[in-house]
């Protein structure tokens, strides 16, 4: 039986990989390039321009005309998991059918400029219900993660129905459907590779399992990453935050060719993590959250290497991501960057570039960025700080934290968010979204990250 990924027309032009298939002999198929009958592309990159990408999608519907042909302006698309307003609905279900949604997209680029590398979005931990995959999925719970009691593990994910269930990679059978469906999509011939999600990160529900099946998972995502590359070939996989040793082992050794920076900023962290992406032989994604700004392709210039790209914009807001910057003349560095008491310089053919690692500032000398739209009026005096209770002994406003989600739910008030998170026995972290329309108190492990907030989050921790 074949997955059934793609209406019936497509299945009549595309060889695909069956999902009852050995993983070994899947291998074996696609061991040589353009073995399933289409060779993935890699990404076109020069230096004569800034390098950039795309990676967004368009809740709304299909992209038009014109914003398909602004897509195309790019060496290196993205088409995320959220295109379509079904999988933003709650009544999202595998009859969405996503992956047929993306490559659709993915198909318009490629008639515009088939020397586009095109990539398919995929998440390796949530099952995401929007996917036709996920109906196998159901179909043989096997394949899912089981906790140390035997019970499927549940975890957020960014969705309305607010839980996912999580692909088993540790078991050979999950980790062969999971590669066959990157596999799949890049045989329609549209598709050079896929972006995976989540590749590296740390899971709050890792210390739900037992230590057999906590080990085999973990040598499973690994494994399915060098898998993945090998049967994509030349092919790009992102592997998001992947950015090598020192930073992760996971990805060490899988042979994957790109990471993603998520959140990239000018900083030093930043900066490191771009530097440590390269020096690792990967290519590299920097997705600003400091839009095209000078300091922000300062920084990124000062990293950049062979396979390096600059991209911004949303995840789902179907704007086409452009900047005139994107446009200005660069050409090739004379050389790596240097670094005089945390201010990096580095010599382009036709700027020159440096960045101030303390300060986060940077400058592009020979390029007149745009100017920005005018400041905003001063906001109003700060709230009074929320005063801790014998309950919420730590609470703080304008935080967030960031990975090992447990569960979203709505509460009034940061207190009850609190008393939620007191109700969690693997709850230590809460943040509590004042005026959000839903799902505005987010639970979390021991493994999140805190972070910079809006005036509206609260957040705190509690001990069990």
């Amino acid at each position: 039986a074949f997955l059934s990924f793609f209406v019936e027309h497509r299945r009549r032009t595309c060889t695909c990989v069956p999902t009852t298939m050995a993983l070994a002999q899947m291998m074996g198929m696609v061991a040589a390039a353009g073995a399933l009958g289409y060779t993935p592309l890699p990404p076109r990159f020069s230096w004569d321009t800034l390098p950039v990408f795309y990676h967004s999608s368009n809740q709304s519907g299909p992209y038009n005309e014109d914003a398909i042909k602004n897509i195309s302006r790019f060496p290196m698309v993205t088409i995320e998991k959220f295109q379509g307003p079904c999988g933003h609905s709650k009544n999202a279900s595998p009859a969405c059918h996503q992956e047929e949604l993306i490559v659709a997209e993915l198909r318009k680029v490629k008639a515009v400029n088939p020397n586009i590398s095109t990539v398919f979005y995929y998440n390796s931990v949530l099952d995401f219900v929007q996917y036709d995959v996920h109906a196998r999925m159901d179909a043989d719970p096997s394949l899912k993660l089981h906790d140390a009691h035997g019970q499927v593990v549940m975890t957020h994910c960014p969705s309305p129905l607010g839980q996912c269930d999580v692909f088993d990679l540790g078991n050979p059978a999950t980790r062969a459907l999971f590669i066959a469906v990157c596999v799949n999509a890049t045989q329609t011939g549209v598709v050079d590779g896929c972006f995976v999600d989540r590749a590296v990160d740390k899971q709050g529900f890792m210390s739900s399992l037992d230590e057999g099946t906590a080990q085999r998972y973990m040598a499973g995502r690994q494994l399915m990453l060098k898998e993945l590359q090998q049967a994509v070939g030349v092919g790009p996989i992102v592997a998001n935050h992947a950015f090598g040793p020192p930073h992760d082992n996971i990805s060490a050794g899988t042979g994957v060719n790109f990471a993603m920076i998520e959140g990239f900023a000018p900083n030093a962290e930043n900066l490191g993590y771009l530097q440590t992406t390269v020096a690792n032989g990967r290519g590299v994604q920097a997705h600003s959250v400091a839009g095209a700004s000078e300091s922000a392709v300062a920084a990124f210039l000062i990293g950049a290497g062979y396979h390096s790209y600059f991209g911004m914009g949303g995840w789902d807001d179907g704007q086409p991501h452009w900047s005139p910057v994107f446009e200005f003349p660069l050409g090739a560095p004379y050389g790596p960057a240097t670094n005089a008491n945390g201010v990096w310089t580095r010599r382009f053919l036709h700027v020159n570039v440096t960045f101030d690692q303390s300060s986060g500032t940077g400058t592009v000398q020979g390029w007149t960025f745009p100017s920005g739209p005018t400041p905003p009026p001063p906001p109003p005096p700060p709230s009074p700080p929320p005063k801790p209770t014998p309950t919420c002994p730590v609470v703080a406003a304008e935080c967030v934290w960031e990975h090992g989600d447990l569960a979203m739910s709505e509460t009034e008030t940061w207190e009850d968010c609190c008393a939620a998170c007191n109700g969690n026995a693997q709850c230590t972290k809460w943040v509590h979204h004042t005026g959000a329309p839903s799902k505005n108190c987010h639970l979390h492990s021991t493994n999140a990250t805190s972070g910079t907030g809006p005036a509206s989050a609260t957040c705190g921790q509690v001990t069990h």
